[in-house]
């Protein structure tokens, strides 16, 4: 047996306890969008380390894999996730789901969802809300907008049936989740400006002791340190959210500079202490589309390559700290983030993503100039 299960009717949803369930696990996503072409594979080693023990997301959660398989055919999969540093903050009892691909088939659904259920009640769970993949800053929601683009990197990407194959279950609309992008130039090849309002409100910033530098290498987990402390503040402000830990930011953090570049952090400190921070870094899911998903044995030389020919620079992250936000501050840092991409090349800009109850980071991006591009639907049900 490669899995412990129970069977209904004639399907059987396992829990994956081995490598070989592992695998099957992973695999299955690759059918269920063989024929889209927006689907960017995940990265099958990086996916496997996220999901392992040493996560720092782990520390304070835990999470269980189902199968549905009809005879020896995998019809689809799902996750149970239970973030204790979530119900600390907030006092929900909730837990969540996640990893969600299936058939088109209401029966598959719902025993993938009962199943969630089932180890979200053993949690003392009175609440179901979902997809969330792992932490909450990446792969959340069904896409509800947005089909026919690709996906920015972190960001989930869902087939259209899903949204009712979720909603005939009962789940109801928790919040939504948006992506951004803006064009760096117009149809004629000529700069698209800053909007003047903004430009104008950066040019004002006086703060004494004020310094905006991008980070180095020798000085990097202090700085993302630095960073996490702008970061973690403002995010209080969105509603029954649960901040990232310093471990699961620094680990992404240093990811992706290393795979992008040191100067795609800029970090605003005030007399040494932190003040903001933008982070803003090439789209890497626009390489990751040609490794296939696959580092071994050529995927990372199709990776490397397809790096030069990168063309959208991605705004995921920017934080100003409460004391400083009519300072014009944020105003700053988004034209530093804006134009070193146009500099180093880019036509395009993206930012995601962005939780769509969080007006104040809404107002700064749209304020940019940046709309809408994508739409994801994170949903809720009572148990």
């Amino acid at each position: 047996m490669l899995f412990e299960g129970s069977r209904q009717r004639d399907l059987i949803i396992d829990e994956v306890h081995t490598t070989a369930g592992l695998d099957a696990f992973l695999a299955f996503p690759r059918r269920i969008y063989a024929d889209d072409p927006d689907w960017v594979p995940p990265l099958q080693l990086w996916l496997r380390r996220k999901l392992s023990a040493s996560n720092p997301l782990f520390r304070t959660a835990e999470i269980s894999l189902f199968v549905a398989r009809r005879g020896d055919e995998v019809v689809g999969t799902i996750s149970a996730l239970r973030d204790r540093k979530h119900e600390e903050i907030t006092g929900e009892k909730v837990a969540f789901f996640g990893f969600f691909e299936c058939i088109d088939d209401p029966a598959v659904a719902a025993a993938l969802i009962g199943r969630a259920e089932d180890r979200a009640r053993t949690w003392g769970a009175t609440t179901l809300r979902g997809p969330r993949n792992l932490s909450r800053s990446e792969e959340v929601g069904l896409t509800v907008e947005g089909f026919g683009t690709a996906p920015p990197f972190l960001a989930s990407h869902t087939r259209d049936y899903y949204v009712p194959l979720i909603e005939d279950q009962g789940f109801t609309k928790h919040h939504d989740v948006l992506a951004y992008d803006h064009s760096y130039f117009d149809e004629d090849g000529n700069p698209t400006p800053i909007p003047a309002d903004l430009l104008a409100k950066a040019r004002a910033v006086d703060i004494p002791g004020l310094e905006v530098r991008p980070t180095r290498w020798h000085r990097i987990t202090k700085d993302l340190t630095l960073a996490h402390r702008v970061f973690a503040e403002p995010s209080r402000a969105v509603p029954e959210n649960t901040p990232m830990t310093r471990a699961q930011f620094l680990t992404i953090g240093r990811a992706v500079l290393a795979y992008s570049n040191a100067n795609m952090l800029q970090l605003a400190t005030v007399d040494g202490e932190p003040a903001g921070f933008a982070l803003i870094f090439p789209e890497v899911n626009e390489a990751i589309a040609r490794s296939r998903g696959k580092l071994f044995p050529l995927g990372w030389a199709r990776l490397l390559t397809a790096r030069r020919h990168i063309r959208t620079a991605s705004f995921k992250l920017i934080g100003v700290l409460p004391e400083y936000r009519r300072s014009g501050l944020h105003a700053l840092m988004i034209e530093r983030a804006v134009e070193g991409g146009r500099a180093a090349g880019y036509r395009r800009l993206e930012a995601s993503l962005v939780d769509a109850r969080n007006t104040r980071m809404r107002r700064v991006i749209e304020g940019a100039g940046m709309s809408i591009y994508r739409r994801y639907r994170v949903y809720e049900r009572g148990m």
